[in-house]
């Protein structure tokens, strides 16, 4: 079984607001809540050596107790990439932060799952190491931004490589975007296989797939995954907002018919 760590970014300031949330995700996506839900997922369908996550600086932070986990502040919020007012924004940071530290525990993959992101599916991340061959990073293709960064598979001998490259490129992150300048690096090195699976921000779900990851969710598509995983985090998240549970309930008796 390959070793790797799982890192991931923070960042909350308790209003749900986001510059790259889509129209219709839901606000709770980026509460403590939700992140109680994306380190039950994490922890029920992966099985990383290490978990890191790295904080913006946040004004709202998770709950951390009886979590397994390292919790690593930066000095400050850097912001989004569309917003920076640096050469790099938070997201970049963050990503690269993790990465190295993968890379500096001598882990063989860095595994990012972004705070908004669940993978669904028991050995997800085995499977989509296993589909990598000779290949060094796995993301997925399309969607609305060419490629969606919410699961990014690095491998440990790529790390510096790709680090380099990306450093390398002189727009900041408001002129190019991160997807942008990562799906140019891995296709000039030739060293991008894209996940086996769905979905990221691509839409529709099929929620009978084995497995899958994805991002910017919905309330209606929070209802269909709760049916699916019957999750006591998100279960729990649904019943802090009585409107919020009342709404995802319906959802859940459409969906089944109960």
């Amino acid at each position: 079984m390959p070793g790797y760590i799982v890192h991931s970014g923070w960042w909350c300031d308790g209003s749900g607001l986001h510059p790259g949330a889509t129209k219709r995700s839901d606000p709770r996506i980026r509460s403590q809540l939700f992140f109680d839900v994306w380190y039950e997922f994490v922890t029920r369908y992966t099985k990383p050596s290490k978990i890191l996550v790295v904080d913006s600086a946040s004004p709202v932070r998770p709950e951390l107790e009886g979590k397994n986990l390292e919790f690593l502040s930066m000095t400050r919020n850097f912001l989004h990439g569309m917003a920076c007012d640096t050469k790099y924004g938070g997201w970049t940071r963050a990503f690269f932060t993790g990465a190295f530290y993968a890379l500096m525990n001598d882990a063989e993959y860095s595994v990012f799952i972004e705070q908004d992101c669940l993978c669904v599916g028991d050995g997800i991340i085995e499977t989509a190491i296993d589909n990598m061959g000779g290949k060094r990073i796995s993301f997925s293709i399309g969607g609305p931004n060419f490629s969606d960064q919410s699961l990014t598979i690095l491998r440990r001998d790529y790390i510096m490589e790709f680090a380099q490259a990306f450093f390398a490129i002189p727009f900041d992150d408001r002129e190019m975007d991160t997807e942008t300048k990562f799906i140019a690096i891995a296709k000039d090195h030739n060293s991008l296989v894209e996940l086996p699976f769905g979905y990221g921000r691509n839409r529709p779900i099929n929620f009978k797939d084995k497995m899958f990851s994805a991002q910017q969710w919905r309330p209606d598509e929070l209802a269909r995954l709760f049916y699916k995983t019957d999750s006591p985090a998100l279960r729990t998240m649904i019943d802090y907002d009585n409107n919020f549970g009342l709404q995802l309930d319906r959802l859940v008796r459409k969906v089944t018919g109960r």
